[in-house]
Formats: C-alpha cells, sequence, structure tokens
C-alpha cells in the first residue's frame, strides 16, 4: 500500500498563507501601482511611444517585454527543476529560494529615483529578476497541492488557498491605497509609492516564513535524498525525454494543457498588462487603478468560493467553462473601453478664467513631463499657459484652436467668464480622440449606447468591469489548479506541475509578446482581441476532456511505481 502524506490542518493552513504572502506582489506589483507608476516614468523620459529598429514601443508594451523575459526564465528552467524536486525532496528549498530572490529584488525597486532618466529601465531590470522569483516560486507552491489532500478535496483546497491570497493582497493594498491618497499631489507623493512598492517584498518573505514553518517536505516514493545534484539533473534530463514520450498515457492531461496554454495566456496577459493598458491606452489614474483592483480582490475571494459551490453541483469541469464564458463578455467589454468628454471643470486640464475686463489668464494646468511632445507643447504655448499672464480674447481663442488641432496635444481646455464662456477644446492626443484603428467602431459603439447615456466615465467603466473580473477570476485560477490536479498522478508531481508552470509561463511568454508584436503593428485594442480569441479556442479544447479517464490514468501510475517500489 503507498505511502501517503497526511497533512494535518496546520500544514494545510501554512500552504494557504503562502497565497496570502505572495498575492501583495500580484496586486500592488503586478497590477495595481508598478504598471502606473512604470508606464508614467517611461512617458516622462521618453514620452508616449518611441521607435526602435523601426517597431514601436509604448509603456505597456515595453512593460509586456519585462513581464515575457521573466516568465519565459521560468518555463525553461520548471519541468528539469520540478523533477529535480521529486528526487531530491528539495521542493521546499526551491520554494524558500525563489521566494527570497523575489523578495530582495521587490525592495529594490525603491532605489528607482537615484537613476534620473533612467529609472524606468531600473524598475524594469528589478521587477524582471523580481517576477522570476514570483512565477518560480508559485510552481512548486502549487506541486504541494496534490499532497495534501484525496482528489475530491482539491477544489476546496484549491480555492481556499486563493481566497486567502485575495484577501490577503487586498488587505496590504488597503494600506497601500490610504497612504498613497494621503500623500497625493504633495512632494512625499513619490516616495510614499516607492515605500509602497518595497513594503510588497517585506510582506511577501514575513508571511512566507508560516509556509517555511508548518508545511513539511511531501516524500514521494521514487525520491533519494542522498543522491547529488549533478545526477538528479542527469535524471532529470533524461526524464523529460521519457515523459514527453510517455504523453500518449495521459491523454487527458496533454488536452488539458494544450487548452490551458491558450485560456491561461489570455488570462495571465490581461493581468499582467491591465494596469498599463489603463493607464497608457485610457488614462485611467494610479488612485482609481489602486480602487478597482483592491475591489477585484475581495470579490475574487467570493467568486473563488462560488466557484468551489459551482464545482460541487455540475463538475469541476462545467464550473470552468463557466468562469471561461464569463472572461470572454469581460475582455469584450474592455476593448470597448471609451473615456468620455470632460465636462464638469475639474476634468479639464487648462481652465482660461475670464477677468471680467475682456482679458483672460490660466487658472488650472497639467503637469507636462520631459517627453518630445510635452517639451514641443511647452516651448510653443508654455508661456501663454503660464499662472498670471494676461491674454487678450483673441489670444484666448488661439490658445483654445492649438490645444484643439496641435499634434502636440494630448490636453483638454475649458474657458470660464466673457464673452468665450464654456468654450471648450480637446487635444489630437487625448483619450477621447483616440478611438481609432480597425477596432475603433466597437468603442464608439459602445461610448454612444453603453457609457455616454449612463454617464460612466472612464475610471467608472474600469471600476465596473473590475468587479466582474473579480467574480471570474477566482473560480478560473483555483479551478484550473485543482483540475489539474485531479488527473496528475501523486508520485509525480512535482514532475507533472514542473509541466504545468512550463506551461503556465510558456502562456505568460507568448501573450505578453503577442500583444507587443499586435500593438507595434496595429494598436492595442486589436491586441486585446487577439488575447480574447486565445480564450475562445482554450475553452472549446476542454469539451474533448474526460476527467475520470485522467483520474484512472493518474491512479494507473501510481499503482504501478508503488508496485515496483
Amino acid at each position: 500500500m503507498r505511502k501517503f502524506w497526511k497533512i494535518s490542518r496546520k500544514a494545510t493552513f501554512g500552504w494557504c498563507m503562502y497565497d496570502w504572502a505572495n498575492s501583495a506582489f500580484a496586486t500592488s506589483i503586478t497590477v495595481a501601482i508598478l504598471p502606473v507608476y512604470f508606464v508614467s516614468l517611461f512617458k516622462d523620459s521618453v514620452g508616449p511611444e518611441t521607435i526602435m529598429l523601426g517597431f514601436t514601443f509604448t509603456g505597456s508594451s515595453v512593460w509586456s517585454l519585462s513581464v515575457a523575459i521573466s516568465t519565459a526564465i521560468v518555463a525553461i528552467t520548471s519541468p528539469a527543476l520540478g523533477i529535480i524536486a521529486d528526487r531530491k525532496n528539495i521542493r521546499k528549498y526551491l520554494l524558500i529560494t525563489y521566494t527570497l530572490v523575489g523578495s530582495i529584488f521587490t525592495v529594490l525597486l525603491f532605489f528607482s529615483v537615484y537613476f534620473e532618466n533612467l529609472d524606468w529601465a531600473w524598475m524594469f531590470g528589478c521587477f524582471l529578476i523580481a517576477n522570476v522569483g514570483f512565477a518560480g516560486a508559485c510552481v512548486f507552491y502549487n506541486s504541494f497541492l496534490p499532497h495534501l489532500g484525496e482528489r475530491d478535496e482539491y477544489d476546496q483546497i484549491s480555492g481556499r488557498g486563493f481566497s486567502y491570497g485575495y484577501v490577503g493582497g487586498g488587505f496590504l493594498l488597503v494600506i497601500h491605497l490610504a497612504l498613497i491618497m494621503m500623500f497625493s499631489g504633495t512632494t512625499n507623493e513619490d516616495l510614499v509609492i516607492r515605500l509602497c512598492l518595497a513594503s510588497v517584498g517585506l510582506w511577501w518573505f514575513g508571511f512566507a516564513i508560516l509556509t517555511f514553518m508548518l508545511v513539511p517536505e511531501p516524500k514521494t516514493e521514487h525520491s533519494n535524498d542522498k543522491i547529488s545534484l549533478i545526477s538528479a539533473a542527469k535524471i532529470a534530463i533524461a526524464q523529460l525525454k521519457i515523459t514527453f514520450s510517455e504523453i500518449k498515457k495521459f491523454r487527458m492531461l496533454a488536452i488539458f494543457l494544450a487548452s490551458y496554454l491558450l485560456f491561461n495566456d489570455g488570462i495571465q496577459t490581461v493581468i499582467s498588462i491591465s494596469g498599463a493598458f489603463g493607464s497608457d491606452t485610457l488614462g485611467v489614474s494610479l488612485l482609481s487603478n489602486m480602487a478597482t483592483i483592491l475591489i477585484v480582490q475581495f470579490v475574487a475571494a467570493l467568486g473563488s468560493e462560488i466557484s468551489w459551490k459551482l464545482s460541487q453541483l455540475f463538475g469541476t469541469k462545467k464550473a470552468l467553462v463557466s468562469t471561461l464564458i464569463g472572461w470572454c463578455i469581460v475582455i469584450l467589454l474592455a476593448i470597448g473601453f471609451a473615456p468620455l468628454e470632460p465636462k464638469e471643470s475639474k476634468d479639464f486640464d487648462y481652465i482660461l478664467t475670464s477677468d471680467n475686463n475682456g482679458r483672460y489668464e490660466a487658472t488650472k494646468s497639467p503637469e507636462l513631463y520631459d517627453s518630445n511632445n510635452d517639451l514641443e507643447w511647452e516651448s510653443l504655448f508654455g508661456y501663454y499657459l503660464k499662472d498670471k499672464v494676461s491674454l487678450s480674447e483673441r489670444d484666448t481663442e488661439l490658445i483654445s484652436q492649438a490645444v484643439d488641432i496641435s499634434e502636440f496635444s494630448r490636453f483638454t481646455l475649458l474657458i470660464q467668464g466673457g464673452n468665450l464662456d464654456g468654450l471648450t477644446a480637446i487635444g489630437p492626443l487625448h483619450p477621447v480622440n483616440q478611438l481609432k484603428g480597425p477596432l475603433g467602431w466597437w468603442p464608439k459603439f459602445m461610448k454612444n449606447n453603453i457609457w455616454g447615456p449612463l454617464n460612466l466615465s472612464v475610471d467608472m467603466q474600469w471600476l465596473t468591469l473590475g468587479t466582474m473580473v473579480g467574480l471570474v477570476l477566482g473560480g478560473s485560477q483555483s479551478l484550473a489548479r485543482s483540475f489539474f490536479s485531479y488527473m496528475t498522478p501523486q508520485s509525480r508531481s512535482g514532475e507533472f506541475f514542473g509541466f504545468f508552470g512550463f506551461v503556465s509561463r510558456t502562456s505568460a511568454v507568448f501573450g505578453p509578446m503577442l500583444y507587443i508584436l499586435i500593438t507595434g503593428i496595429l494598436d492595442t485594442r486589436v491586441a486585446i482581441a487577439a488575447i480574447l480569441v486565445l480564450i475562445l479556442i482554450g475553452t472549446y479544447l476542454l469539451r474533448y476532456i474526460d476527467s475520470e479517464a485522467g483520474k484512472i490514468a493518474a491512479e494507473t501510475e501510481d499503482n504501478t511505481i508503488n508496485n515496483n517500489n
């Protein structure tokens, strides 16, 4: 009779606490704060976009590049490391190592200010390495799941882990949101943002210590603690070849991995670039993005529990399909995001106010960046829009026209008082005027028929869709993990979750690279639409999976290994 690693409730709690610990990185670093902050640094130093080797790069596409490179590193190494972890019983050691590397480089994000115009490049490098730590740790954290209970408990345990994560990540994000709101607009705002980023590294490693203390190293039947690392590596390379040759034995698992490669590609890309997309394309503010992600966190915890209930009623596969259909609806609506024309004075960048004697002066002006467009704008019109500079009615009209038609203008302008009272202008580079490209008709339709009639600003659109994301996010992630565990031989869990990590990270590379490519050739909305197609194909492939056949194949493999030992 094969050995089974009986896990105490304390150890299960410790495993769930790792989700609590590392989800701070997944929220504040990956989505809520750093992408928006990175895009602002990029625009400040480089401008809205730059052309390298004939290819257009925006802040969001450069951010996607860092995600792609870091996840590629984990994708390449995780299968072999998974096999080594099985042979040497070192998955916990690898979890600790990846966590330590990730948390240290997260703390190092704080020092970007010391690199002046290369601050965005420092952020790029530190995030890249920190994300290697995050993604690598997730591979080995997930590989503990088959040892936490029986197969019929996987949905509940996996869902509980994600629930811990959403609440933990959300709790720290509440603190970050409060601090950034408190110091918003002050000279200490940048310092506070960087402190919030660094605090994630301390939170991550600090709470992960509970996991390291409470969760024991699972023993597998074919493990050998005395084997050298070099010998284990040789075995890993040989085993990789065997695993690929044995793929027919685990046909259901192979189909699931193909499906997962596609739909997870879409989900991970949406998660990783959403913050940068919102800031870059839609002009969503940092505070609005943080508030939205905060809501996503707590709604996702609820969504994870709802998905577990659905899996109990209809089965894991049907519950997973329902969450993926929800993702498709969310992404379709997201492609239709469209900023509305500003209506209230607080929504305008420039306000020119009459002195009731036929003269006007600027009473509100935006912050200008060091980008080429802003520098050109400043050189041409900056003097006239300075505080206390008095303009004639004719000059005021000319400034309004400049805002409206200048190729360097990303601004909005409102005139208050006098004969020009109520006159407005919106620049060509403002997000309101960027509803172009092959799919430009869709956001225009949504703007005219949904967002406009409901008077939903882009921040409210972001918030509404964020709530919907929360409902499907928790379920899709936890159900995919438990569905894979259900069809995985427990005796080869490290190896198989290494492949799971490989597929997960490969998809996390392919998606951002696809986003970069299509953004450079077409635009960001078409890039998001391509991601939607991947999710649809991945969802369709699930129809060919017989989970019971997959379970039988896994149990047969376990019995074969046990009988040989």
